[in-house]
């Protein structure tokens, strides 16, 4: 396995400890533990998903760079972002701070681009990633750390503001392979 591959596979290995300390504080947990997930928890979730966002940049960068694109890699890293930020996502609107339906866009957005590419490839085509997407993917990132960052400092209404434009990005880098893809997939 690969550098690039292995980057992957250790942000899929954080993805666990980054749910279980961005969770709300579970009642249920011992004094001391309820203490310290309470207090430290979203602290350390943010470092766990600033590092994994960090080795996303990196495992590209090496498999570019170095030559190392594999068939692992080109499955497997597109499906460790989405979960990881999923995952967060979904966190975050357990913990209240955005909405549900929100989400929904997201993931149906996912869904649809995913689903598009793999009936264009299918006819022998590829629709290359554009800057939106890419637009997309950060301002989610970006959003997610301001949302964790605001858990103890008070950042007025930019978390909202992040996310909204990360939602808008999201919406419209959609409709882009729509249109991208629809020239490929009429019969």
């Amino acid at each position: 396995m690969n550098i690039a591959n292995r980057l992957t596979m250790a942000r899929i290995v954080m993805i666990p400890f980054f749910i279980i300390f961005a969770i709300p504080t579970p009642v249920w947990l011992n004094e001391p533990f309820f203490t310290f997930h309470q207090e430290y928890g979203t602290l350390i979730a943010l470092v766990i998903f600033i590092v994994a966002s960090i080795t996303d940049l990196l495992d590209g960068y090496y498999a570019r760079k170095l030559k190392l694109v594999t068939n692992l890699g080109k499955f497997i890293d597109p499906i460790a972002d989405k979960i990881l930020i999923t995952s967060a996502l979904v966190i975050m609107v357990q913990r209240v701070e955005i909405a549900a339906y929100t989400v929904v866009i997201i993931i149906a957005r996912d869904l649809i681009v995913d689903g598009l590419r793999l009936v264009v490839s299918q006819k022998g085509e590829v629709i290359a990633a554009n800057i939106f997407g890419k637009i997309k993917t950060n301002l989610q990132i970006i959003s997610i750390c301001i949302y964790l960052t605001a858990y103890y400092i008070d950042l007025w209404y930019i978390p909202q503001v992040v996310y909204a434009l990360a939602l808008i990005a999201t919406v419209y880098s959609g409709i882009i392979y729509v249109r991208a893809s629809l020239k490929f997939i009429k019969d």
